[in-house]
């Protein structure tokens, strides 16, 4: 029998020190679950279920919770819960000004955590705790008010309407508006690179159309979705608008995307997994969009910045382990300065320290879990064995470390049409690779199944154009990489990336009202 409690009255939900962790040892112990137990939220309450399931901390491969395992009658409480919640327009019938100062105030709590829901982050994914308090906590945070800003900000369409002269002559006089009306119940499928910021920015956006939610986040990072669902009913989200449902995917996801009282399906994950969401949701013509994997190219010439375009490829390729959707896994470089800037990047490469995340001065930290980490090695050993490209540079491995870590790798002579090439390894590993015109770098960053993003990197303005308006992908970063604020301006990914619309206007579909006034 599940056993429920009361999701607004958890103490452990104080505010934390604004003082952040100098290391692993300064962690505060209230930060983690005091019973040792991380819920499914159902319709405002907390529910552990019988079936447990271990959080481990990539790092030092110890246990810190258990999360709890939903079954299928959960699944169904909480659709329930989402579809009562948006019919009774409990949620979507506040003014948005109400809904939009709840969205702040979440915002308001999550910065004022922002250390500790950063340092469980970083216990349950890996992710070096300082990109976790500054990006992510902070982009979660940020995504929330702008979510907040488009609410009160926004605005419908409004034209006249006509008919055929010949029909009515002089016609009726017809004023059309056009609304954004809430899409209904979402089913929110995360991905475990980023649950804090990307959870954060999909549920504000649906919060601020107005739709009632269930989250699933992925098995392996419970910890963050659980998190924003408390804070949420803090703030004062309505119980049963915002639900947080924990499993597998073949159970839990099944489940959901199945379900004909869910409106829309939005995944964030791979390619093979969209692929079976797609699938699913055709049995109810459910509406999905998908942000899934990418292979994205930076693309340098003679005439850029090189000294700056090292930098920025080695952030863009190895940020959070690599284990980022949009990181630029391939650089493409003008023959005349090929050497030169593989030299580069490579000497970046080596000096990535790798070690606990909780480090100040450690970029790269573990993998995710051991199982993944032995697939981004599988990728670099095939490669060099195949003679699909060679090791420029990489990191050293420090004794001790558990098998999660993968050193940051520079391969150099990659091939075109090689696995190296075209697969989403999603780990540490940069391809770079050679061109002599523009036309070849272009059917080269090109000339993969995936269109996410790419980068190009130039001093001259109108280069950066064509290259820009040439990319085939959803996202070009100019003489830089990855956008400062993604909350409501990312581009639309292409072929097996997705297809998926962005912002508030992602969770919305039109209505169109015409008056006669004639």
């Amino acid at each position: 029998m599940a056993s429920e409690a009361d999701g607004t009255t958890d103490q452990q939900h104080q505010t934390a020190p604004a003082a952040p962790p100098a290391g692993r040892g300064s962690i505060d112990p209230a930060w983690l679950p005091a019973d040792g137990l991380i819920p499914a939220l159902i319709d405002g309450r907390e529910v552990f279920g019988d079936a447990r399931r271990a959080c481990t901390d990539p790092y030092t491969g110890e246990v810190f919770a258990h999360a709890a395992e939903s079954g299928p009658e959960d699944v169904d409480r909480a659709i329930a819960a989402a579809r009562r919640t948006f019919d009774d327009a409990s949620w979507r019938g506040l003014h948005a000004t109400a809904r939009a100062d709840v969205l702040d105030r979440m915002a308001e709590i999550i910065t004022a955590e922002s250390a500790r829901l950063a340092a469980l982050e970083t216990m349950d994914t890996g992710k070096g705790y300082f990109s976790a308090l500054h990006n992510d906590a902070y982009e979660a945070a940020q995504a929330l008010r702008y979510a907040a800003s488009a609410l009160r900000t926004h605005t419908s369409d409004v034209h006249r309407g006509n008919y055929p002269p010949g029909l009515i002559p002089g016609g009726p006089e017809l004023v059309v508006v056009r609304l954004d009306d809430p899409v209904g119940v979402v089913a929110e499928l995360l991905p475990w690179n980023g649950p804090l910021m990307t959870g954060s920015q999909r549920i504000a956006m649906a919060l601020a159309a107005g739709c009632s939610i269930v989250v699933k986040p992925p098995v392996d990072a419970v910890v963050s979705a659980v998190e924003i669902g408390r804070i949420a009913l803090r703030a004062g989200v309505p119980a049963g608008v915002l639900n947080v449902v924990l499993g597998r995917g073949a159970t839990v996801g099944e489940a959901l995307v199945t379900d004909p009282r869910i409106d829309l399906i939005s995944l964030t994950g791979g390619v093979e997994t969209g692929k079976r969401v797609m699938a699913a949701a055709a049995a109810n013509l459910t509406p999905v969009h998908l942000e899934l994997g990418g292979k994205s190219p930076a693309v340098v010439f003679a005439d850029a910045d090189l000294d700056a375009a090292a930098q920025w490829i080695t952030i863009g390729a190895f940020s959070n382990q690599g284990e980022v959707c949009v990181a630029g896994t391939r650089v493409l470089i003008q023959d005349t300065v090929y050497d030169e800037v593989v030299d580069r990047i490579g000497q970046a490469t080596a000096a990535l320290p790798l070690g606990d995340p909780f480090d100040p001065d450690v970029f790269i930290g573990p993998l995710i879990h051991a199982e993944h980490a032995a697939s981004v090695r599988g990728y670099i050993d095939r490669a060099v064995a195949r003679g699909d490209a060679g090791v420029a540079a990489q990191g050293s491995l420090t004794a001790g470390l558990p098998d999660t870590f993968v050193p940051a790798t520079l391969l150099r002579d990659v091939k075109p049409g090689s696995e190296v090439e075209q697969s989403e390894i999603f780990g540490p590993v940069l391809g770079a690779s050679s061109f002599a015109t523009e036309q070849e770098a272009f059917l080269r960053a090109n000339g993969t199944s995936f269109g996410l993003a790419g980068a190009v990197f130039t001093g001259d303005a109108s280069r950066a154009w064509r290259a820009a308006t040439a990319l085939d992908c959803g996202e070009v970063y100019v003489n830089t990489y990855y956008v400062g604020a993604i909350n409501g301006g990312r581009g639309e990914p292409r072929r097996q990336s997705g297809f998926s619309r962005t912002g508030f206007e992602a969770y919305t579909r039109k209505k169109s009202i015409t008056f006669n006034f004639g």
